[in-house]
């Protein structure tokens, strides 16, 4: 938003995009936090408060006080309807706050690779000038980062290390490798504080388990998700491999093979899916369109969306959502009537 209201806010300009969507009477709502690596705390309290009445979103705790809550206040919602959120094992941070949140109240689907990136963790930059009196003449000193607080989910479970397991996990490339924070060098351990009381009235999830089943299958007989895992098992087991030849022939044979068995994969997220369509917002066209260089990035992010297996299961999950919700609201009526 304009700095003359007050700064950048990402929970403003998330609702101002939902405001718009409402207006055109969408039936659900994809928030895409893939490779997301966070942001302000207030921000991501403020957006998750969206979607929910009021209640706790976060806890914050150092290793000495009482952990401190951070809480949505306002009891309005935005958006009452389905909602799902789309993550990876790069959401970090931010995103793996509201993920975690809109998961425990039972809010949202969270899809994605099997957990997020495990970054729990509260960083300040400590200026060492001030710290440290005299010595002018060495200064500035610089500063140090240091890690002084945990973030908690409002059912007690840290977000370190074991970041935001998804309900629906789709197959990725590092589907049998460790990523995130708990591959790093003497990363703070996972650890859990008491829960805090946390419900809300916005939507039940009633058929949750048989919306997860569905993805489950159509995965399982996807041709495309069947060869990411394949790609997935032959990364690892490159990336395991400890013996290579030492004769230059020998090794670029082996380079040759390993090349020719990738080319199956070649042709994964290059082509249109059959189906889907990707437009803008009819409110948003003629800003995109007043710039060569805005409509360049917009084309290219529009052709990779078009092409996107994950966002087409993701599309799936949510229709069937709808359809099951749509078919419980019916049944209850007709049981009232």
């Amino acid at each position: 938003n304009s700095f003359e209201d007050g700064g950048n806010s990402c929970a403003y300009d998330v609702a101002q995009e939902v405001k718009k969507l409402k207006a055109l009477d969408i039936s659900g709502i994809i928030l895409d936090l893939r490779n997301n690596a966070g942001g302000s705390l207030n921000d991501v309290v403020e957006m998750s408060g969206l979607f929910i009445e009021s209640g706790p979103i976060v806890q914050v705790k150092d290793r000495r006080n009482k952990p401190m809550l951070h809480e949505d206040k306002d009891k309005s919602v935005l958006y009452n309807g389905p909602f799902i959120i789309m993550v990876n094992h790069f959401s970090a941070s931010a995103s793996e706050i509201i993920a975690a949140a809109m998961q425990d109240y039972g809010r949202a689907i969270i899809v994605g690779s099997k957990s997020t990136f495990g970054k729990g963790t509260v960083q300040r930059f400590f200026d060492l000038d001030q710290g440290i009196r005299g010595y002018d003449d060495l200064k500035p000193l610089g500063n140090v980062k240091m890690t002084v607080q945990k973030f908690y989910r409002v059912n007690g479970g840290s977000t370190q290390l074991k970041g935001v397991i998804p309900d629906i996990i789709l197959p990725d490339t590092y589907q049998y490798i460790e990523t995130g924070e708990k591959e790093y060098d003497n990363p703070l351990a996972w650890t859990e504080i008491d829960p805090v009381p946390y419900e809300q009235h916005v939507v039940v999830l009633e058929h949750k388990d048989k919306v997860i089943q569905a993805s489950n299958e159509r995965v399982k007989n996807n041709k495309e998700f069947n060869l990411i895992l394949d790609g997935a098992k032959q990364l690892k087991e490159n990336r395991d491999k400890s013996v290579y030849p030492l004769k230059l022939n020998d090794y670029r044979a082996m380079i040759d093979r390993r090349n020719e068995e990738s080319k199956k994969y070649d042709d994964i997220l290059k082509n249109d899916i059959e189906g889907l369509s990707v437009t803008n917002l009819p409110s948003d066209l003629q800003k995109i369109n007043m710039d060569e260089s805005n409509k360049a990035r917009n084309d290219e992010f529009i052709g990779d969306l078009k092409k996107d297996i994950y966002i087409e299961e993701t599309l799936h999950i949510m229709r069937d959502m709808i359809k099951m919700e749509r078919s419980f609201a019916a049944l209850q009526d007709r049981v009232k009537s």
